[in-house]
């Protein structure tokens, strides 16, 4: 009798494939780069409100992203905001009507409740999707404020 030699898979990237995890660890996922809103490129922004369901209540947004019914989208939360890319790895997918949906690990990590306003930031040649929620919105406010009472403001 001989023996069967053990199925061995080689990784895609050529790197040797990360260590396994325990059941029930978090793995982070690698933070993305955020698209710098200085430079040139489309930009489009709009305020919306978000349902119970989690769905984001803007279709323009979705319409100039060109985003699709079966598009696959990558979301992530970087501090208390929201990024999401349009991607081919992407875990979730654009559902038939043209709204994105907040899934709730993300809702309740970015402190967004039902019925509260977001800001949207989509970079349309950069093809991702930011989702700031109000207190954020608060916060940067706060602080360009704080700079304009100073005299520091860009004109």
């Amino acid at each position: 009798m001989t023996g069967v030699a053990p199925l061995t898979f080689t990784p895609r990237t050529g790197k040797p494939e990360p260590a396994p995890v325990r059941a029930g660890t978090l793995v982070p996922l690698p933070i993305p780069v955020l698209p710098d809103l200085a430079a040139n490129g489309q930009r489009r922004f709009s305020t919306a409100l978000l349902d119970a369901s989690g769905r984001i209540q803007d279709r323009g947004i979705v319409t100039a992203l060109k985003w699709k019914p079966g598009d696959r989208l990558l979301i992530t939360q970087i501090r208390s905001s929201a990024v999401i890319w349009r991607r081919s790895d992407g875990v979730f997918r654009m559902t038939t009507k043209p709204y994105v949906v907040l899934p709730a690990p993300v809702r309740h990590g970015c402190r967004v409740l039902a019925g509260s306003r977001v800001l949207l930031v989509a970079d349309l040649a950069q093809d991702v999707l930011v989702v700031h929620p109000e207190h954020v919105v608060h916060a940067m406010l706060r602080d360009f404020h704080t700079t304009l009472a100073a005299g520091e403001a860009d004109q």
